[in-house]
């Protein structure tokens, strides 16, 4: 079809977006019968979208969709919860990652921000069992970041350039950034590998990628804009959930002016923090004018307190994914505890068909924050005192540990062997052992069977090793 043809201008913002909008609450199938012949892989429905509704044919230029009108369309999935609201489903992936072009450029030129500034969101419900064009789509609107958040992408992508330009576009993880990420992207069975500059080893193919609570956060909104939504259903349990997160969720950062000249948002949060280091609980209580309970939740009270937050949640670390872990050295200085995560889910791990595509790599490249104590020579919770917060994500070399733990246990699980995990003496980065308080906290093995419950856990060695290094730097 010709331009003169097209049904928009596509050098319109406006015209993109009405013309989009056509599509919500209904299907391809609906709107385009001739669409039932489009391949059903995976993006399959995005192309689709591309070139029956738009009338363009699918690429992978750099550039925008919408060139003239600087849009980018993407179809990305929602999905039902238990009780039939819809949420995100997964990520939203972006462009590939081409290492040796990314290298020449700056945030402003980037392959990121000239084909993603202004994105044109188009949700559809995924429902299993069904075909691309039998898919609903629920929202479509347009998303520009706001000033703060973009603030945050910015630093984000400047530490992806700068492991590129290092030459360990291969030791790149998620868990280094906050809202942009680069997730590998390729075949199930492992990315495909790209030559990167100032190195001959090859890297994982990886796209830029926003996280999906972020996502979230755009669906949230969009409950804001009637014109946006059609058909996109939530409980009324769901909407008070949802009410009470927005109303819990405060963010540290109120406007772009609150950030120093050159400062990330982890050294804001750190400069936060600084003037606490070596103060008691009891010493921070009188400094703030506010008493913590000695519960469990003391330390992210403390980290609300300091960072000033009244709501029950912090926003940037909602949208980020970020983990806070509390660590209490003992008055010595050393670390009687190794660190805990969840229970391994047995009837999963056998599911997982890569290590990329565990739970447990989710895990370990997740951000965390640790929030360091310093216990008192006898035990009393007010005189404990906060030693240091600090940023971090499993190295990529200790990465390396974490897939060998998880091949092992998946086999063994596999096998129906539950007794004989690698034990801490046996990895130098993490193992597997109860969390349980007695044999009778049992779960389901793979085979249907009750077994005791097992957990990941990082040595505490190991962990003791990462927060000297931290001192000292």
């Amino acid at each position: 079809m010709s331009e003169q043809t097209l049904p928009y201008d596509k050098k319109s913002k406006d015209s993109i977006l009405e013309h989009a909008q056509r599509m919500l609450g209904k299907t391809l199938w609906e709107m385009y019968g001739e669409a039932r012949l489009l391949d059903t892989g995976k993006g399959s429905l995005g192309n689709a979208v591309e070139k029956y509704h738009f009338q363009y044919e699918p690429n992978s230029k750099s550039e925008p969709d919408f060139k003239e009108a600087g849009v980018e369309l993407k179809c990305t999935p929602l999905k039902k919860a238990s009780d039939g609201s819809m949420l995100s489903k997964e990520r939203l992936v972006l462009n590939v990652i081409d290492y040796i072009e990314e290298a020449t450029k700056t945030f402003d030129t980037s392959s990121f921000w000239e084909k993603n500034a202004l994105l044109l969101l188009m949700f559809y419900l995924h429902e299993e069992g069904k075909l691309p064009y039998d898919l609903i789509f629920k929202i479509v609107r347009y998303w520009n970041f706001p000033e703060t958040d973009l603030k945050i992408i910015r630093d984000d992508w400047t530490i992806i350039h700068n492991k590129i330009l290092a030459g360990k576009a291969h030791e790149i993880s998620e868990g280094d950034t906050l809202y942009l990420a680069a997730c590998t992207k390729g075949s199930k069975a492992g990315a495909q590998m790209r030559r990167q500059p100032k190195s001959d080893k090859l890297a994982p193919q990886r796209a830029y990628s926003i996280k999906s609570k972020y996502v979230n956060t755009i669906i949230l909104d969009s409950l804001n804009h009637p014109e946006m939504h059609k058909g996109l259903f939530i409980s009324e349990q769901q909407k008070r959930k949802i009410l009470k997160v927005q109303e819990s969720a405060e963010s540290v950062v109120r406007s772009i002016s609150d950030y120093r000249e050159s400062e990330t948002f982890e050294q804001l949060i750190e400069r936060k923090f600084s003037p606490y280091y070596g103060k008691t609980i009891a010493e921070i209580e009188k400094m703030l004018d506010v008493e913590f309970s000695q519960s469990k939740a003391m330390a992210y009270d403390v980290c609300k307190a300091i960072l000033g937050i009244k709501s029950k949640k912090i926003a940037e670390f909602e949208k980020a994914e970020i983990a806070i872990k509390t660590i209490r050295l003992e008055a010595n200085g050393n670390l009687k505890e190794a660190m805990s995560f969840p229970n391994i889910n047995y009837k999963e791990i056998v599911k997982e068909q890569s290590w990329e595509d565990s739970a447990l790599y989710e895990m370990f490249t997740q951000r965390f924050m640790f929030i360091i104590f310093r216990k008192p020579a006898v035990k009393n919770d007010k005189q404990v005192r906060l030693e240091k917060v600090m940023f971090w994500t499993m190295p990529f070399e200790d990465l390396k540990q974490g897939k060998i733990l998880w091949e092992n246990t998946r086999t063994k699980v596999a096998a129906g062997n539950y007794e004989h995990f690698i034990k801490s003496s046996e990895n130098p980065v993490c193992h597997i052992r109860p969390k349980a308080q007695n044999a009778a906290d049992t779960t389901e093995g793979a085979q249907g069977f009750q077994v005791k419950k097992m957990c990941y856990w990082l040595n505490r060695e190991y962990v003791l090793k990462l927060i000297n290094s931290a001192k000292k730097a």
